[in-house]
């Protein structure tokens, strides 16, 4: 669907200013994978590319652990952004997952992976605000009612000691998506289940961290790397990783 929204909008446009087209990628390695205060995965690898024209892009974005248990993730990303600082955008979310299969191209509501969510944000040089709202797909609270998960995030870049530093809190305003988890002995018998959510289960902070970076240029490529605690309040959760990213010099 979102596929065809670019065919269909993106690839006229860009047609008509070839030469003004950025396009641009990089491929960032994590030793543990950490989104939005969720505990995803270990070491992960995640290829990102994105081409934009005059403020609208399309990027997508993939995420892969090492280890074959953790889930797959295809993200498309359709957005734009205004000179004033002003970002609009929508997005179709997936996860692989052993309920269906695998199946990508399975858009039914109540059967499919992907979640399509719309966000909303501000940046400028001393701060980042997002919003982000999934309105279709899998996000359904326990009770079968849609959920309308919901991200908030605000991130205040400042420069100490010679690094980039960012600190990063987020938080969900309501009850986010939800599911029974049915609970394991150590010989596969089954002995209850437990009741989680996407987020939390009402007004939370979900996301605390603070991350340090540097960028180093070798040749025709920038290499940033970073270190980062990230916690979260609501699950009492915290780890502390490190990632690198390598993308074409000039980014």
């Amino acid at each position: 669907m979102f596929l065809a929204a670019f065919i269909m909008v993106f690839v006229p446009l860009c047609a008509m200013a070839q030469d003004r087209v950025k396009a641009d990628f990089e491929v960032t390695m994590l030793s543990k994978y950490i989104w939005r205060g969720q505990q995803k995965g270990g070491v992960t690898i995640q290829p990102s590319a994105t081409l934009s024209w005059k403020g609208a892009y399309i990027n997508v974005e993939g995420s892969k652990g090492f280890d074959n248990k953790e889930e797959e993730e295809l993200d498309i990303n359709l957005g734009y952004q205004f000179p004033f600082g002003l970002n609009i955008g929508v997005s179709d979310l997936w996860n692989k997952e052993d309920r269906n299969l695998g199946q990508y191209f399975l858009y039914k509501e109540k059967e499919t992976s992907h979640q399509f969510e719309g966000n909303i944000g501000y940046s400028c040089q001393y701060f980042d605000l997002q919003a982000y709202c999934m309105f279709w797909g899998n996000d359904f609270k326990t009770n079968g009612k849609r959920a309308y998960s919901t991200y908030i995030e605000l991130a205040v870049p400042f420069r100490l000691g010679g690094l980039d530093w960012t600190a990063t809190a987020g938080m969900t305003p309501m009850e986010s998506a939800g599911a029974y988890t049915t609970l394991y002995d150590d010989k596969g018998v089954e002995e209850g289940w437990e009741r989680n959510f996407f987020y939390a289960d009402g007004l939370a902070c979900v996301t605390a961290a603070l991350r340090a970076e540097k960028v180093f240029q070798c040749k025709k490529v920038e290499i940033p790397l970073f270190v980062e605690l990230n916690t979260n309040p609501y699950m009492k959760t915290a780890a502390f990783l490190a990632g690198v990213t390598i993308r074409p010099f000039g980014h």
